[in-house]
């Protein structure tokens, strides 16, 4: 098996990475993928990847003012780590699976090929409550695993920053099971999409 394409050559929020995500189930979307089959998120997202899949990529995305401040503190929060494991983190814009197309990560950091890095910079309440349970929040454990799957990573620390307080890092575990998992997912929804695909296709044509 080859490993992971990794876009070295491509900087994460330019027009290429924009145009090379369009269509693609990626790990951010991770927890919306792995939950219900009926949920209205699902069918939204379905609805977006079609789209991207036909007319590229979807402009104007909403962005919260908590993924506003993780992509601000983002470089702070690696640096940090960096500093602390005494490790040096690169910066790739996006890897694709090695064999099932459309699926894929924008990482926070790779770490000397095996492992990986994905980053949080939430707000004071949020840091301490995983400062309490010293375990990562539910809504990432899917995008956690969907790096690792992805990646092939052999490792990944789910880094949670914030700059009053410093980092807290927290190794992320896939199994084995979980893998299969997110692969039939896919399976399962790649037939939801060229649904949707078709539709679009036959206006384009009409």
């Amino acid at each position: 098996m080859t490993g992971p394409i990794i876009h070295r050559d491509i900087s994460q929020g330019t027009d290429e990475w924009h145009a090379i995500r369009a269509g693609k189930w990626s790990a951010s979307k991770a927890a919306t993928i792995m939950g219900g089959l009926e949920t209205k998120g699902l069918a939204d997202l379905v609805k977006d990847v079609a789209w991207e899949r036909v007319y590229g990529p979807i402009s104007g995305g909403f962005k919260s003012a908590a993924m506003e401040r993780g992509n601000e503190l983002e470089p702070e929060a690696r640096d940090w780590y960096a500093f602390d494991k005494c490790v040096a983190v690169e910066q790739v814009g996006f890897v694709e699976h090695c064999s099932i197309p459309n699926v894929g990560w924008s990482p926070d950091g790779l770490v000397d090929q095996a492992g990986g890095i994905e980053a949080k910079s939430p707000l004071h309440r949020a840091w301490m409550e995983v400062n309490r349970t010293r375990k990562i929040p539910a809504e990432y454990r899917w995008q956690s695993r969907w790096a690792m799957w992805v990646g092939e990573l052999e490792w990944l620390d789910f880094v949670v920053y914030h700059p009053a307080a410093g980092g807290i890092v927290i190794p992320a575990t896939v199994t084995e099971s979980e893998k299969q998992q997110m692969a039939e997912r896919i399976c399962l929804l790649e037939s939801r999409v060229s649904e949707e695909v078709s539709l679009l296709s036959e206006r384009q044509a009409a």
